[in-house]
C-alpha cells in the first residue's frame, strides 16, 4: 500500500513538472499601432528603444510587431524611446514614452501588447494632460541613459518636447 501511494505521488509530480518551464513564462510581442487608422490621429511614432518587464524588445517600427520574448508574468510598464517621423531613430528626435498603465500577462500566456495613441503617456503632452510618473521617467533614464534626457523636473527642456 505505501508502495502504490509512493508511486501515484511520484507520478503526479512527473506530471505536474511536464511542460512547467513554459508555464513559468509567458511569450509577448508588442505591436507599434500608432498608425491605426480608427484612431481620430496617427501621431508617426517610431519606437526605437522598447522592454516589458526588463526583457529588451528593441526596435518596432510604426505598425510593425517584435519579436516574441519570453518574459515573466506579472504586471509592468512597456518602457520606451520614441521618434516622432524620424524611422532612423536620431538621438535628437528622441522622448521617452511609457505605456498609459501597467500591462499583465500570466503564465503560458501568449499576447501582443499593443502600443497605440490611446495607451500612451510622455514627459511633455499636449497642455491639459499630466506627463508620465516620474518613476517611469527616470525607469526610461536608467534604461537609455545614452539619450541624454533632461531630469524629470526639466523634462519639457527635451529638444522634441519644445516642438
Amino acid at each position: 500500500m505505501q508502495r502504490s501511494r509512493c508511486m501515484v505521488v511520484l507520478a503526479v509530480m512527473i506530471v505536474a513538472g511536464c511542460g512547467g518551464a513554459d508555464q513559468d513564462v509567458a511569450q509577448v510581442s508588442l505591436k507599434n499601432d500608432f498608425s491605426n487608422p480608427s484612431m481620430s490621429s496617427q501621431p508617426p511614432w517610431t519606437i526605437c528603444k522598447s522592454s516589458y518587464h526588463g526583457v529588451d524588445f528593441g526596435k518596432v517600427p510604426l505598425g510593425a510587431t517584435s519579436a516574441e520574448q519570453q518574459v515573466t508574468p506579472g504586471l509592468d510598464y512597456v518602457l520606451m524611446v520614441a521618434d516622432w517621423s524620424d524611422p532612423a531613430c536620431d538621438p535628437a528626435h528622441s522622448l521617452p514614452l511609457a505605456s498609459k498603465s501597467e500591462e499583465e500577462v500570466v503564465p503560458g500566456q501568449r499576447r501582443t501588447i499593443v502600443i497605440g495613441l490611446g495607451n500612451h503617456q510622455g514627459p511633455c503632452p499636449p497642455e491639459g494632460v499630466a506627463p508620465m510618473p516620474a518613476q517611469l521617467y527616470e525607469r526610461i533614464l536608467a534604461l537609455w541613459p545614452e539619450y541624454g534626457f533632461k531630469p524629470y523636473a526639466d523634462r519639457a527642456q527635451n529638444p522634441q518636447c519644445k516642438k
